[in-house]
């Protein structure tokens, strides 16, 4: 059963059934970078070259981009199914589309890049393991987004919500004002690398790697227009990132990015579980909210599935609940160590690029895991030495750019945060503000209210 058609219900392309990677190895990727670099381009040739779209769906997306003239986009509509995408030629909504190597399997999430859908973006960076980080080569295209800082915000925003592997592909290296060279390749490389170490990188050697996403060049097999090259293809390069190692033995938390009601089916959650397993037949707590559900099946990558396991972009069918209650942003837990509402957290905080002072009071949104929430910073607690890490003023009145305070902070609308030690995809946020991000932090201690008894007649803390 392939439940429903949209961009995150289900991963819309595993074709002709491209072989499983051995053992089932599953690694999930975001590919990331400033609107026009050709991420969906890229993302969707890789798939062409590894046969890992449907080909009668392709066959109708190759014959639609014809009658419309449309030739370039005959690979990326099979993404970008939305008509508000195809007619604008950009992605609004983040796809997920699978394919395999021969060491893994993948769930790659292609994300809107336009300033305009940073919220579309930030909801699914949390999802991934690996950071595809897409720059355009193109003269003039680089430049922009160099000088705008858009592609430096978007590595930081990538590196705070838990991507700490990161790949870059140098893209449009084809391009009339390129022509594959490798002095322009070796420019790029020098500038994103320093931006990628401020933001917080510390791979010892980063992959960087040209590609020409269009026409399909290094991405699958090495390409003879770049004999200078010696390093890996695209391919190899994710590759060489797993396998990812995930905590298992730890309680389920599993962030909800989509909430869909499906004919025949009934309500339909999507997300990545970060912690824990969840399995069919088991009962599931929200929150917020305390609701109380029952799995009745699970699918992934088109098919129904046992169990779903660390890392898996799943869609869960439940039973007991109305698609109407449930809204992205809840994070499903279990009996053990339920999920629960933050009354206020405390928070080490770097303000990274506020224009003025931040004082108790200020209420910016917070991008936690797949939701983000207006939250007041209630008190500043400390400012913290960050040669020694240790407290260098207690009760300090404001924080500027460049300074790490610890803060107590106050959600305006109920959220379900954790600290970072013990569920750190759900105890790391980003901070936005007129529609940049101007801090980051991290949760160290929560006040969590009461778990609300459940709210449906099958009882949550029961014997079965």
């Amino acid at each position: 059963l392939y439940w429903v058609s949209h961009p995150l219900c289900a991963c819309r392309g595993s074709a002709a059934e491209p072989p499983m990677a051995a053992g089932g190895k599953a690694i999930t990727l975001a590919l990331v970078g400033p609107s026009g670099v050709g991420k969906t381009t890229t993302l969707a040739q890789l798939c062409v070259q590894l046969g890992a779209f449907p080909a009668e769906e392709h066959a109708q997306c190759k014959e639609l981009a014809f009658e419309l003239g449309r030739l370039p986009y005959q690979h990326g509509w099979m993404l970008d199914t939305l008509p508000v995408e195809r007619e604008r030629g950009l992605s609004v909504a983040p796809s997920v589309q699978s394919f395999s190597s021969q060491a893994f399997s993948y769930s790659a999430i292609d994300s809107p890049g336009s300033e305009r859908f940073s919220k579309n973006m930030l909801s699914v960076t949390s999802l991934a393991d690996v950071a595809v980080f897409v720059v355009s080569a193109a003269e003039g295209e680089w430049e922009a987004a160099l000088a705008s800082g858009r592609a430096r915000e978007m590595a930081l925003d990538c590196f705070t919500m838990g991507m700490k592997n990161i790949v870059v592909w140098v893209n449009k290296m084809d391009d009339a004002t390129v022509q594959f060279s490798s002095s322009r390749f070796e420019d790029i490389k020098k500038a994103v690398n320093a931006f990628l170490k401020e933001v917080g990188y510390k791979q010892k050697d980063v992959p960087f790697v040209p590609i020409a996403g269009l026409s399909g060049e290094n991405l699958t097999s090495k390409s003879q227009e770049i004999s200078w090259y010696s390093g890996p293809c695209a391919l190899e390069s994710l590759d060489a990132m797993g396998p990812i190692n995930r905590p298992a033995d730890k309680p389920l938390r599993l962030p909800i990015l989509r909430v869909h009601n499906v004919p025949d089916v009934g309500t339909v959650v999507v997300g990545r579980v970060e912690t824990g397993s969840i399995r069919p037949g088991i009962k599931v707590i929200f929150s917020p909210s305390g609701i109380v559900a029952e799995v009745s099946s699970i699918q992934k990558d088109k098919a129904k599935v046992s169990d779903g396991q660390p890392g898996d972009i799943i869609g869960v069918a439940l039973s007991g609940v109305e698609a109407s209650e449930i809204q992205q942003g809840m994070v499903i837990s279990g009996s053990n160590d339920p999920a629960a509402d933050a009354e206020t957290f405390v928070a080490q905080v770097v303000v990274l690029d506020h224009p003025g002072e931040i004082r108790a009071g200020y209420c910016p949104v917070i991008a936690v895991h797949t939701t983000q929430v207006a939250c007041e910073f209630e008190e500043l607690l400390s400012k913290i030495d960050r040669k020694t890490g240790k407290d260098a003023e207690t009760n300090p009145l404001n924080a500027k750019t460049g300074e790490v305070i610890t803060v107590k902070m106050r959600p305006r609308s109920l959220v379900c945060v954790e600290t970072f030690s013990a569920y750190a995809p759900l105890g790391r946020f980003s901070i936005r503000d007129h529609g940049r991000t101007i801090g980051v932090g991290v949760i160290k201690e929560v006040t969590k209210r009461p778990v609300p008894k459940p709210r449906r007649e099958n009882q949550y803390f029961d014997d079965s």
